[in-house]
């Protein structure tokens, strides 16, 4: 915790007491200017002037130094009690005065009432003063109180231009970063209990399935040997489902705590695409989908994580599969770099909405419900795939094709630094 502790420092008392010198040396020249007095009378003014200043000036050093006007316990009251001492101070001064200068008493009296009258008019104008800062602190207490029991939408209206005003901005622009952080903290909150719930279903799912099969077997409900291959089968393809989810998970936990960590090694692009496309060649004919690859024969190795940047591709490429309909077409371009080479996934899927292109590789995107856009194990996929190739030092571009599909960028560099797609070297 930082605290910033109140500075009191000697300049504001240094101010005062020259303030106060100047007006003693001005008030001498005056009277001394206009009111022609003997030296005698001008040495009594002068020291019943330099008495007054110097009680005064004793004064503000004892309560300023030694706080104790910071006991008083409202501010308006200091400004209150300030104004009342000084016109306090100028009756003595004068009623001294008049009897040492041997004023006139009908003179002397017709004085003092109008000191009165102007103490009285000095008293209302400071409280009127310290009134109205009591009420701008009253306010900014109000609203601070409030921001301590989590009403971060609280703001504090002052329109005036002095100190105050600017603390009540910075106030007002704290409470809404406060109200931002806390509206972000809820909205990840119900996330990641979304998030809770689809793994729970996504786990629970194939390993009920897995259960009943490997029950019947065990029970000898299943004898026939076709059958029994058939549910050995469809438990073997909910188990590597399982195991790919999981490790999903582990990868996911460990971005958020150490980041990805890569094994480089130089490999061909153009190697990886062919077998993401021979892997995934039986599910786009199962959906009709055309699966293509083109890429460039001059491609150089590029240093990257083989395991890592293969399951990039399966996520993307499988992304496309699932999000098409039967008809739709998918390809995977590689062209070389200047520094390594681009690829392209170009699939020809037309329901992505404009503001959906930036968020699709994000895990927690959005006000709306995460099961409204795609599979969760999808867009977990998803997420991670861009996770890797960020730890590849470049990043997935997505780039909407009008109404004629979806386009996939990312590069893959010598030195890990991103390229964008203009900078092919064909």
């Amino acid at each position: 915790m930082i605290v910033y502790p109140v500075r009191h420092a000697v300049t504001p008392f240094v101010w005062f007491v020259a303030a106060l010198l100047g007006v003693y040396l001005t008030t001498l020249a005056f009277f001394w200017w206009f009111a022609l007095p003997t030296p005698l009378d001008f040495q009594i003014m002068a020291a019943l002037l330099g008495a007054g200043i110097a009680v005064v000036g004793i004064t503000g050093f004892v309560a300023y130094r030694l706080r104790y006007i910071y006991r008083i316990p409202r501010v308006g009251t200091v400004v209150l009690v300030g104004y009342l001492l000084a016109a306090g101070l100028i009756l003595v001064i004068m009623w001294v005065a008049a009897g040492l200068l041997f004023i006139h008493s009908y003179d002397a009296l017709l004085v003092t009432i109008l000191m009165l009258f102007s103490s009285g008019v000095v008293a209302s104008i400071g409280y009127m003063q310290s009134a109205a800062i009591t009420e701008k602190l009253a306010s900014l207490t109000g609203a601070a109180e409030a921001l301590a029991m989590g009403r971060y939408h609280v703001r504090v209206e002052i329109d005036d231009n002095d100190e105050l005003s600017r603390l009540a901005e910075v106030f007002n622009a704290m409470a809404g970063k406060l109200e931002t952080a806390d509206r972000k903290e809820r909205q990840l909150d119900r996330l990641r209990r979304d998030l809770t719930a689809w793994i729970g279903y996504d786990l629970r799912v194939p390993l009920l399935s897995s259960r009943t099969m490997v029950e019947s077997i065990a029970e000898g409900l299943v004898t026939d040997p076709d059958m029994l291959n058939r549910y050995l089968r469809i438990a073997r393809r909910d188990i590597n489902a399982l195991s790919d989810l999981i490790d999903d998970l582990y990868d996911l936990a460990q971005l958020d705590v150490t980041g990805i960590r890569l094994e480089r090694t130089p490999a061909h692009i153009d190697e990886l695409i062919e077998m993401t496309v021979n892997s995934l060649r039986h599910t786009a004919e199962q959906k009709n989908i055309a699966l293509t690859c083109r890429c460039a024969p001059n491609i150089p190795p590029i240093p990257m994580d083989v395991r890592q940047i293969s399951r990039v591709l399966n996520n993307l490429v499988g992304d496309a599969l699932h999000r098409l309909p039967k008809g739709g077409s998918v390809k995977i371009n590689a062209y070389p770099t200047r520094n390594g080479a681009l690829v392209e996934i170009t699939d020809t899927f037309e329901g992505l909405r404009p503001e959906d292109a930036d968020t699709i590789f994000k895990l927690f995107f959005g006000e709306e419900d995460v099961r409204s856009q795609t599979n969760e194990t999808v867009r977990l996929r998803l997420a991670l795939a861009d996770a890797v190739v960020r730890a590849h030092g470049s990043q997935i571009r997505p780039q909407r094709l009008g109404t004629q599909g979806l386009r996939l960028v990312f590069a893959l560099t010598h030195d890990g630094v991103s390229v964008g797609p203009g900078e092919r070297g064909m």
